[in-house]
């Protein structure tokens, strides 16, 4: 049996896109803190309101000369799990956008986190749609097995000790760039186990980033 994983190991240190590190605040995180920054082009994330309840709620993003705020971005307050900002190409233009990642829940077993993009230098924001509603409605689950696309896929269960109870998608939601492409890797489970990762691509249209493919990864999470 695979055992259930724990919550994702972050760095101690709370290293930021392009090197730099943030000090820890004591107690409750106030407005204006800045929570992300990135050194080249220069980037700063602060927040809007104060914690609350264990949430930063809004987020302002500064740009060189360019700040917007986002009074709907929210993200866990706790500073191992604050945001990550990168810049890189994920429309397919050949311009490099502003990718900020957070954090929107964790615990044992689960994390899970939402994918913020924005264009560079002006920091309009391109709509993505939510990964986890669209795969509910593309794939179907059965007890060993999950179908989309007209294709079947077994999963790797490790062995016979599983109910008749369909598998489902799990508790982990990440993101990451593959060629290029906005991606997301949603982990399936079955009972208490892991068991691979749909994989979801995403493509630019009209100023979204929508669906564009979904694969199945049986590889164990790392």
């Amino acid at each position: 049996m695979r055992p259930l994983p724990l919550a994702l190991t972050l760095a101690a240190s709370f290293a930021l896109a392009g090197g730099a590190e943030l000090p820890l605040p004591a107690g409750r995180v106030p407005a204006g803190l800045m929570v992300a920054r990135h050194t080249s082009p220069p980037v700063r994330v602060t927040a809007l309101a104060p914690e609350r309840e264990g949430f930063l709620t809004g987020l302002r993003v500064q740009a060189g000369s360019v700040s917007r705020t986002f009074p709907a971005w929210q993200t866990l307050s706790n500073p191992t799990f604050w945001p990550s900002v990168m810049t890189t190409d994920v429309t397919g233009d050949g311009v490099r956008e502003l990718l900020v990642t957070l954090m929107t829940d964790e615990g044992t077993g689960f994390a899970v986190y939402d994918a913020r993009v924005l264009r560079l230098p002006d920091l309009r924001e391109w709509a993505v749609m939510p990964p986890v509603p669209y795969l509910r409605a593309q794939v179907r689950f059965g007890p060993t097995t999950l179908s989309f696309g007209g294709r079947e896929v077994r999963l790797p269960l490790p062995d016979n000790d599983f109910g008749p109870e369909p598998a489902r998608i799990g508790d982990q939601v990440r993101w990451a760039v593959r060629g290029g492409h906005l991606t997301a890797l949603v982990e399936v489970q079955k009972e208490w186990a892991f068991v691979g990762r749909l994989v979801l691509t995403y493509r630019a249209q009209n100023g979204q980033l929508v669906p564009a493919a979904v694969a199945y990864d049986p590889s164990e999470l790392r």
